[in-house]
């Protein structure tokens, strides 16, 4: 298509564009603009000295007073002299304070810190510690941060249920001419309020201002000061060092164009109007062709007159509709090869999780239009795992992951051609890529499977920054038997944590695991009360705990669950417990849930539990330390696990001998240990008699003496309450 209908349209447009620019912007806008600013240039100049003029007096006027009232004030003095107790020093000094914001209107708030007793007065009230503004005050506290200048913009809140306000704050310290500071007086000015009180010096719809600190943050602003408007004046204050700029706003230089130029606009609109007439008039002529053209393709039933546009002008359109097609085409294309994909993934699923009834002969129909041809009949699954994934996900961005993942799934596919099997795997997880091999006929599957397996372990170990677990499970013939080598493959992977990553898990290798029978919860429960006395046995009980579970194999699944159990079984110890004890559990019980969330290998959950119970110990060893019947208390249970044996033991019996109330003993003692006497001293007994029936050859009631029961059948009931087996099967169990 030649340009001759380009070229008459440029020929028409020239004289009016000429035209209109000519009288809009050399004319009209070149006057108005040049004559304008000079007056604006001036009234901002004005405006922004008299902004740092009013801020810097308000200013200097509140520091002055802070100051004078620093260095003579009783009340002030007074006030760091004492301490928390001294109520009415307190409201002689909130009475001055309060003074302060009367004659100073533009305060926020205030607030004195005393460093002695740490006690904060005013907003935010209390103890230092658990002030809201503790973060800022602590470095002038640390003499970090010089007191006596003002900051810049921050936000502030008393208390945390309450909206932060934004502030700039002065912080005097007291005294004032000694490096030794009794305290600290905080002044927070509001900036909305600072604003409220310059803004009648201006119209904000014609000029803005906006004042930002030495490091440009903003203090105060217009909304019509968005950072894209012209400054025309900038002034720095001698004292606060902020800088004040101000300009028109969007619509100041419009409004004094139409007040004072309206004979300019009169004439630029009357340029326009007849430009505008006389551009319909040519193009109309010179449009018919076109009009025809783009008649003929609004009226296609094939193309969308509004989603093929892309341009302002007809040969926009044209070109869009065009672009439509082939878009069209593309997509088309690109949709049918997603589909197949996701049909085949989804497919793919449904046959190896069992969701769906799929008989044989419809499978293998499903494997020919999937285009799987497998090479045989008999098959295996992988159950290919990324190991430490929370850590893949973080080390990767999600097209790396991507990435790696296709790589892991065609590294899989090439191990098994090179064999000459036939693969077919899928991402069925985020983590876990599962993968149906089908070996030939003439091939050892079980051999095949292992070699295949322990191929793509190596190849990921050597060749990228992770390593992948591998379950496997064969051989199967049919699709039942694919879905159940599919599920004990994935099953296999629970038990990685112990067995180790970067592997390939094999059924056999779990084989005898579910004939060691362990008392889990007899161990957790003495490392709780272990624990909780802080004793030193509590990292014995850890190590017997996690070696029950490496000795039986435990699947990750068991392994939460016993980590629970230690949570809830730690949690009900405490429960009976003073505030501080709480405290200390409550910290480390939430470090306890953390690492239940992030680990991979037992080795790994058990260095993170020793670390955490030997930080809890620490904490409560250092409370039970702090407390003053310690001492009686330790030696009540030396005496009671020495004298263990004696029928005659009791409460009444410590009192005489420690001259201690029989109450005041038991309750201590229960504070101390988390059991009452009773129980501990049926403890000992009962772990005594355990050891004399596996050791030595006694009879019951020579045993039942020796530990402190005359009465054999008060023996056996104890035993039985504790053992859930009487003394004699107790015995019999043991040494069979």
């Amino acid at each position: 298509m030649n340009s001759s209908w380009f070229r008459k349209l440029l020929l028409s447009y020239l004289p009016v564009f000429f035209v209109v620019v000519t009288i809009l912007f050399f004319v009209f806008f070149q006057s108005l603009n040049e004559q304008n600013r000079k007056e604006a240039i001036k009234a901002n100049e004005f405006l922004t000295q008299q902004v740092v003029l009013f801020t810097d007096n308000s200013l200097k006027t509140l520091n002055y007073q802070v100051l004078r009232d620093t260095l003579t004030a009783d009340e002030i003095r007074l006030f760091f002299a004492t301490d928390n107790s001294d109520v009415y020093r307190n409201i002689e000094a909130t009475k001055l304070v309060e003074d302060w914001k009367l004659n100073n209107p533009i305060i926020d708030s205030v607030y004195l810190i005393r460093l002695k007793d740490n006690f904060v007065l005013g907003s935010g009230a209390g103890e230092a510690t658990k002030f809201e503004d503790q973060p800022f005050i602590q470095p002038y506290i640390s003499q970090k941060v010089t007191a006596g200048k003002w900051t810049g913009k921050r936000s502030f809140r008393p208390y945390a249920s309450e909206k932060p306000t934004d502030v700039i704050t002065l912080v005097q310290g007291y005294p004032h001419f000694s490096t030794t500071k009794s305290g600290y007086i905080v002044v927070n000015v509001s900036l909305s309020k600072l604003q409220k009180s310059i803004s009648p010096m201006y119209n904000p719809k014609l000029t803005y201002v906006r004042v930002t600190d030495e490091q440009g943050a903003a203090l105060m602003s217009d909304s019509g000061a968005d950072g894209k408007n012209s400054v025309l004046s900038h002034y720095i204050s001698p004292y606060t060092g902020w800088t004040v700029e101000s300009g028109p706003t969007g619509l100041g230089l419009a409004h004094v164009a139409l007040n004072f130029y309206n004979i300019w606009v009169i004439i630029a609109l009357i340029a326009v109007l007849l430009g505008v007439f006389w551009v319909i008039h040519v193009t109309r002529r010179n449009y018919k062709p076109i009009s025809q053209l783009v008649s003929l393709i609004r009226t296609s039933a094939l193309i969308n007159p509004y989603k093929g546009q892309s341009g302002n002008n007809e040969f926009g359109f044209i070109q869009g509709a065009l672009e439509q097609l082939l878009e069209e085409t593309s997509k088309s294309m690109q949709q049918n090869q997603e589909a197949i994909i996701l049909r085949k993934k989804h497919r793919f699923q449904e046959a190896v999780l069992g969701h769906v009834p799929i008989r044989e002969s419809e499978w293998m129909a499903d494997l020919l239009a999937l285009q799987v041809n497998p090479v045989g009949v008999h098959a295996f699954v992988l159950a290919v795992e990324i190991d430490r994934y929370h850590q893949f996900t973080q080390t990767y961005h999600g097209q790396d992951q991507s990435i790696l993942k296709f790589v892991v799934s065609s590294v899989t596919g090439e191990m098994a051609g090179l064999r000459d099997a036939t693969t077919w795997a899928e991402w069925i997880t985020d983590r876990r890529l599962s993968a149906i091999i089908w070996v030939p006929d003439d091939a050892d599957g079980e051999e095949l499977s292992v070699q295949i397996g322990e191929q793509i372990v190596q190849w990921v170990e050597s060749n990228l920054s992770f390593t992948v677990t591998i379950g496997v499970h064969g051989i199967a013939s049919n699709l039942e038997g694919i879905r159940r080598s599919h599920e004990i493959a994935g099953n296999l992977l629970q038990y990685k944590a112990v067995l180790g990553t970067g592997r390939l898990l094999l059924p056999e290798q779990l084989e005898g695991s579910e004939q060691r029978v362990h008392d889990y919860f007899g161990t957790i429960h003495a490392l709780s009360q272990s624990v909780r006395i802080a004793d030193g046995t509590w990292q014995k009980h850890i190590e017997e705990l996690f070696s029950q579970m490496q000795d039986s194999i435990s699947s990750r699944k068991e392994i939460e669950s016993f980590l629970q159990f230690l949570h809830q079984q730690l949690n009900r110890v405490f429960l009976e417990l003073s505030k501080d004890y709480r405290s200390v559990w409550k910290d480390s019980g939430a470090e306890l849930l953390e690492l239940g969330l992030n680990w991979e290998t037992l080795d790994e959950l058990k260095r993170g539990c020793l670390r955490v119970f030997e930080e809890m110990a620490s904490k409560l060893q250092a409370l039970k330390d702090s407390q003053r019947t310690r001492a009686v208390i330790s030696d009540i249970r030396t005496f009671i696990e020495e004298n263990y044996h004696n029928p005659e033991l009791s409460l009444d019996y410590l009192s005489d001998q420690f001259m201690i109330h029989a109450k005041n003993i038991s309750k201590l003692f229960k504070e101390a240990y988390g059991y009452n006497f009773v129980d501990f001293l049926i403890g000992l007994r009962m772990d005594k008699a355990k050891q004399l029936l596996l050791t030595t050859e006694r009879s019951l009631q020579e045993i039942s003496t020796e530990v402190g029961y005359f009465n054999y059948n008060s023996f056996n009931r104890a035993f039985k309450n504790v053992a859930g087996v009487s003394p004699s099967d107790y015995r019999k169990q043991q040494t069979s």
